[in-house]
């Protein structure tokens, strides 16, 4: 059975309010402290560590430039294909009826489409068909210039893709399964927040009101939101 979670923000939001929480407990411990003994900078250090902790699950440093990496190179190899199109598209017109289809319905443009909407899944389709297409077409597109070499590198593209795209969900993925499976620590990590809250306003709500909004959850989400 799948653990719930027990607050009502992303995850990425609760780390920034704590974060928010920890700064004004820092300020205001030797008045926590008072209050109950437990309230020392044992306590603060631990919350502290907590909040690093769920940080680099949530944020995971090494996931998220390897993400970025990926993504580029990924776009990258699809741009690539554009100028392959360009010139398929005169083959196909200089072939005229050795080639009876148009480009539109040889696929040409809808994979072009795909590519600028940054579409990967759609540009794999899209692109089966072109490559289809040109097999099929081979001999006519032959004799207009089309290169045997640049076929293969048609197919090379396709796999270079394919697996651009493979790695992009892995990735993303394992960032989505690596919170799933710490969210224990994400609960714990919002309980000992809203007990520091909870102190604050039992602190503050007559002595110092102009402190409450710095102990107060749904206040914190929304500035994290805003920001």
């Amino acid at each position: 059975m799948k653990t719930p979670r027990n607050y009502n923000c992303k995850d990425e939001e609760l780390v920034v309010v704590c974060d928010y929480v920890q700064t004004s407990l820092q300020r205001d411990l030797s008045d926590f402290t008072a209050f109950a003994t437990k309230f020392n900078q044992h306590y603060l250090a631990d919350f502290q560590g907590k909040i690093q902790a769920i940080r680099q699950i949530v944020f995971p440093y090494d996931k998220t430039n390897e993400l970025k990496i990926v993504t580029a190179c990924l776009y990258a190899g699809m741009d690539e294909l554009i100028n392959f199109l360009d010139r398929l598209e005169g083959y196909i017109k200089l072939s005229k009826n050795a080639v009876p289809i148009s480009a539109t319905d040889f696929g040409t443009f809808a994979l072009k489409k795909k590519i600028r909407s940054r579409d990967a899944e759609g540009t794999l389709k899209e692109l089966q068909q072109v490559i289809s297409n040109v097999e099929k077409y081979r001999e006519p597109l032959e004799e207009q210039g089309l290169s045997h070499k640049a076929m293969e590198q048609l197919s090379a593209a396709f796999d270079e893709i394919n697996t651009g795209n493979q790695k992009q969900y892995e990735i993303v993925s394992s960032r989505r399964i690596l919170t799933v499976e710490n969210i224990n620590m994400l609960n714990a990590l919002y309980a000992q927040m809203m007990e520091i809250c909870g102190i604050g306003k039992i602190l503050y709500k007559k002595s110092q009101k102009e402190k409450l909004p710095d102990y107060t959850f749904v206040y914190l989400k929304k500035k994290v939101r805003i920001a």
